[in-house]
């Protein structure tokens, strides 16, 4: 068993490298890495769109979101107009492209889904997903300032 990582964030970071690549190497045929994929797929829920709000939704920074969106556009897979209500503000649209890429995808990302629970096992992945969750819905810009910091 490999030796505990002391950083959280470290910890976090080279888990989901780890995690992520599998994901990437799986969606390879569909010519798509996770990213691309979670973007497509929550954008499929979500269409149409502002970017704030798929950028808010992936828990992504805007400029972020925007260039990873790039590539997508110039595939012809998402589609980003200028928005009627506010003409600084963009609208995003999977296209009749993206719906097929994506259907295409699917069953990669499920085979990638069975990889890491059999991989990991399915109650500690449901646990896992669950605290993660929480870590995400955690507000760390107050929380512990009256603790002390233990350095690695």
């Amino acid at each position: 068993m490999p030796e505990p990582e002391t950083c959280n964030c470290a910890a976090l970071r080279e888990a989901a490298r780890h995690v992520s690549k599998m994901y990437d190497d799986t969606l390879a045929p569909a010519g798509l890495g996770l990213n691309q994929y979670s973007i497509l797929a929550r954008l499929d829920r979500l269409s149409p769109c502002g970017i704030r709000d798929l950028a808010r939704s992936l828990v992504m920074d805007r400029s972020t979101l925007g260039r990873l969106l790039r590539p997508l556009e110039k595939r012809s897979l998402v589609k980003i107009e200028v928005s009627k209500d506010d003409r600084r503000g963009r609208v995003l649209q999977l296209t009749r492209s993206g719906h097929a890429l994506l259907a295409k995808a699917r069953p990669l990302w499920a085979e990638a889904q069975r990889r890491y629970v059999d991989g990991f096992g399915d109650s500690p992945a449901a646990e896992l997903r669950a605290i993660l969750k929480q870590v995400t819905a955690t507000d760390f810009s107050h929380a512990g300032k009256s603790r002390p910091i233990v350095s690695p």
